[in-house]
């Protein structure tokens, strides 16, 4: 594949990380683990008790990494439109390196530009509409089987769902009970889950283990579909990848579009499955919006969408939005400088990992109101238009996430199907304690029922 010379020198590529950062105010936290507790517990409050301490850039330990929290709309501009080139997405995620290996995330500039030119066709239009059938069905009959619980847990009802679809949709694999499909799913909540390892220890008993157990199988899945997909009409998304070509008429390598399938798995299914659980926690808790939602999709007047209702439901966007807003499914991007740099006025050096919170700027009170309170209506009224990086759920720049657009098609159709048969129901007074990461969730996976209309 053709390659790009992406700055004039990339010996950034190979350069350690810099741990010097006295000279910019911060707080280390404990020795060894730093504040890497803190973080997992709760990142928002660590990154609001550094911006009152210590103002919107300040430096912070989580385990064994040295880092810069860079808060704030006008520090995530600076950092994902990077006009001077200072910032390196690949550089940023090397501590997941092993996970992510050649993937689009892990690409810079040029080289970056090219891989995700040669993905937008999975998800331009035409292939969108090859996809709507089969995610309508799974979603339809995993709806029928949740509603026959009295009472269950959400989260792992809709991540078997979603996983569902990825394997249908993405693979073109049609979902077998107690299958190889069921052992991939299984495989990817393990990997999924051991992106919270504190030290990369390749042993037995540790996550960092784990995840890479966890990829092997999901390589080993995939692996023997790329050739028969390659010279196939499929239209799932892992044939549109084998199918596609560079400038000089060569294919991905197997492992590029293996390493693809699985950030894809990880950015656009996963993250689905934290909107929709924490979609149906606020709903339960505002049953005004689930009738809002609900006469919308009355309107449309069918059991299913088709690609063009999508356009037809702006509460369904305003609430997904919200959720975003609230508790953003990525809560945090890590990048790393190229070179000597500044943000905010302070001196960055070189080969620094820099990150940015969504999960912080998504409720600074200076620009929200009632920042910590569910209120779609703040997107009608247009408070995320006061600044262009003040609400960047999906990123930003060449690196913005590039399944957003098929992300929200899945979530607004499991909402319609469900909205326009079932009621949600949480149980009294429902106040539960949420997780943050990997995925932001409550902690108790979100008991709930489903109960039928009255017709």
């Amino acid at each position: 594949m053709t390659t790009a010379k992406i700055v004039e020198n990339d010996s950034y590529l190979t350069a350690p990380d810099n741990t010097q950062l006295d000279h910019i105010p911060g707080d280390y936290g404990m020795p060894i683990f730093g504040k890497a507790f803190n973080f997992i517990k709760d990142p928002q409050a660590v990154a609001l008790d550094h911006y009152r301490r210590f103002g919107s850039v300040s430096s912070i330990r989580l385990g064994n990494e040295y880092s810069v929290l860079a808060l704030g709309p006008e520090n995530t501009q600076a950092i994902y439109l990077d006009a001077d080139k200072n910032f390196s997405s690949k550089k940023g995620f090397s501590r997941f390196d092993s996970y992510l290996g050649n993937s689009l995330i892990m690409r810079d500039f040029g080289d970056h530009k090219i891989q995700r030119r040669l993905m937008q066709g999975a998800f331009k239009t035409p292939a969108i509409k090859g996809y709507i059938n089969g995610i309508n069905q799974v979603c339809a009959s995993n709806i029928q089987r949740m509603a026959g619980y009295d009472r269950f847990t959400f989260f792992p009802e809709i991540k078997a769902t979603l996983l569902e679809i990825a394997t249908k949709v993405f693979t073109g694999v049609d979902h077998q009970v107690g299958g190889e499909n069921d052992l991939l799913s299984k495989r990817f909540l393990d990997f999924v889950e051991s992106f919270v390892y504190l030290f990369p220890v390749n042993l037995p008993g540790f996550n960092y283990y784990r995840g890479l157990r966890a990829k092997d199988d999901i390589a080993a899945f995939i692996g023997p579909l790329i050739e028969q997909r390659r010279q196939g009409n499929g239209v799932d998304m892992l044939s549109h990848f084998c199918r596609e070509k560079d400038d000089d008429g060569n294919y991905f390598s197997n492992d590029t579009i293996i390493d693809n399938f699985i950030l894809l798995l990880f950015a656009a299914q996963d993250t689905t499955t934290a909107s929709l659980t924490n979609t149906l926690m606020e709903l339960g808790k505002h049953p005004q919006w689930q009738q809002q939602l609900r006469e919308e999709s009355a309107a449309i007047g069918k059991d299913q969408l088709d690609y063009d209702d999508f356009e037809k439901l702006p509460s369904y966007t305003l609430v997904f939005n919200e959720i975003q807003r609230l508790h953003p499914s990525v809560p945090m991007i890590p990048r790393r400088t190229i070179r000597d740099c500044q943000l905010s006025g302070i001196d960055i050096p070189a080969n620094t990992v820099v990150s940015n919170y969504a999960v912080f700027n998504h409720r600074m009170p200076q620009w929200w109101s009632n920042p910590n309170d569910f209120d779609p209506l703040r997107f009608e009224r247009g408070e995320h238009k006061q600044h262009p990086f003040m609400f960047h759920p999906f990123g930003g720049g060449a690196h913005k996430c590039i399944g957003m657009h098929f992300a929200q098609y899945v979530y607004k159709t499991f909402l319609h199907q469900l909205l326009s048969q079932y009621e949600i129901i949480l149980p009294d007074n429902y106040q539960p304690s949420m997780q943050c990461v990997p995925m932001p969730k409550p902690r108790d996976n979100l008991p709930l029922s489903f109960i039928p209309l009255a017709r």
